[in-house]
């Protein structure tokens, strides 16, 4: 059920025209997926090693990737052609800049 849940989110992502997001556990890592269809650059920042920005791997024309280990809760954002960028997450947090970040839970 979760996996067809995952690719209708994902199927309905790419049929839409903004930015969207969505995640999926695989073993003992996660990949956060961003579907982008106007941005040349997209990178990932995270809690995890101090908000460093990688860049994202790029798995069909418009969606991009990067897999994490899922042992940890952790927050993240992508910068999407040098620009900040939030997606709309379940969970939040305020940053210590004003923003916010996302957040991933293991246990959700």
């Amino acid at each position: 059920m979760k996996q067809w849940l995952f690719y209708m989110i994902l199927a309905l992502g790419i049929l839409g025209g903004c930015a969207t997001h969505s995640q999926k556990i695989k073993g003992d890592q996660v990949y956060l997926y961003l579907k982008d269809t106007s941005s040349q650059t997209a990178f990932f920042a995270c809690s995890l090693d101090g908000f460093q920005h990688h860049p994202l791997t790029r798995h069909t024309e418009n969606i991009w990737f990067v897999n994490l280990p899922a042992a940890h809760e952790f927050t993240y954002f992508y910068i999407r052609d040098g620009q900040p960028f939030l997606p709309d997450c379940v969970y939040k947090e305020k940053d210590d800049f004003g923003s916010e970040n996302c957040i991933f839970t293991p246990d959700l």
